[in-house]
């Protein structure tokens, strides 16, 4: 696979200038591969499903104007309720 970036041209500069910048990538990329796997194996595909639900209502509360708060307020009920299922399966 073969991955191009579009940097900042100040960014791009200062890039050049980190010798193992491509092993410092590579590493990156694997650790951030090794924790999706991690995060997947941990929670549920329903547990999945129910986030995304609430994230897709949350959107759609904020676009019928509801406020801010109420909408983080049913966002992290739903957070809590995926939790509990989480806990009720260990």
């Amino acid at each position: 696979m073969s991955i191009t970036i579009e940097l900042p041209p100040d960014l791009d500069r200062d890039v050049k200038q980190i010798p193992d910048v491509q092993e410092r990538v590579i590493e990156f990329l694997r650790d951030q591969a090794d924790y999706e796997k991690w995060r997947r194996a941990r929670y549920s595909d329903e547990a999945f499903q129910i986030l995304e639900e609430s994230k897709a209502e949350a959107e759609r509360l904020k676009a019928e104007g509801v406020p801010r708060e109420e909408v983080f307020r049913q966002f992290f009920e739903a957070y809590d309720r995926i939790n509990a299922q989480i806990a009720g399966t260990k």
